[in-house]
């Protein structure tokens, strides 16, 4: 027993002393190497995005592809920088497509959303900035880039995509800041709330619209709306509750009973 008894003993101090010298945080700080082919990777697509006939853009989004592959591997902090300014080029400076050949920009956009802030930041100005206009040619695109900030989680950038929920004059761009806004449930409460209380104070407003009676072209506009936000906007509402219901009037009532409480 004796012996068995310094035997563990010496186990316990030899574990000790090891991680001693390989700290958990330690192993963890511990820096990624550069990847030698990421820059490669990027010069070839900086000579995709500046090609004048767009013939090369689907062997760029092979290349995208391989980013995020990469990125999912693990990269240095210096890799990804890069790999967001490759892609942030290709979005906001690279040569123009027409919005019917925007396939490049919807893959940028969505490897975009899987760097956090860092993604956010390129995808909110291409969207605001006036490459993408406000027209109906370029909305999916819009939708896209809304839609991965939202991915991004950055809670930056709540404000705008609220407003973006509450005042776009486009139903599908509502739509579409209403569902990015989905992806903050792991957010503190203050912030959820922020997002709910918005969303249901513009919900309402909406409903009570729609409600009215007769040839009401603004009724008319509201329920077309509603019909367009209601189902992404509800998805984002459970995520961020954590509750089940299916109608505007029944978050309403849950809302007006639990704002308060701890959800």
């Amino acid at each position: 027993m004796i012996h068995d008894s310094r035997a563990k003993a010496s186990l316990a101090a030899a574990l000790f002393a090891l991680a001693l010298a390989h700290p958990a945080s330690a192993q963890k700080a511990e820096k990624l190497p550069a990847d030698p082919d990421v820059p490669v990777k990027l010069k070839e697509l900086a000579e995709v995005a500046k090609d004048r006939k767009f013939t090369r853009d689907a062997a760029g989004i092979e290349i995208i592809d391989v980013l995020i592959q990469k990125q999912d591997k693990g990269l240095n902090d210096k890799d990804q920088k890069q790999v967001v300014k490759g892609l942030d080029s290709v979005l906001n400076k690279g040569r123009l497509r027409p919005a019917e050949k925007s396939q490049l920009y919807n893959t940028a956009a969505i490897a975009l959303g899987r760097f956090g802030k860092d993604g956010a930041k390129p995808l909110k100005a291409a969207y605001e900035k006036k490459r993408f206009p406000n027209r109906p040619e370029w909305v999916p695109l819009r939708e896209k880039l809304l839609v991965n900030i939202g991915k991004t989680k950055d809670e930056g950038a709540v404000k705008f995509l609220l407003d973006e929920a509450r005042r776009s004059p486009e139903a599908a761009l509502q739509a579409a800041a209403g569902e990015a806004l989905g992806n903050f449930r792991e957010s503190k409460q203050k912030l959820r709330r922020e997002i709910v209380s918005g969303l249901i104070i513009k919900w309402g407003s909406l409903s009570e619209m729609g409600s009215q009676l007769g040839a009401n072209v603004e009724a008319q506009n509201a329920r077309d709306r509603l019909a367009a936000i209601s189902g992404p906007w509800n998805e984002s509402m459970k995520a961020l509750t954590g509750q089940d219901f299916d109608t505007f009037r029944k978050w309403q009532g849950w809302y007006n009973k639990h704002k308060n409480d701890k959800w």
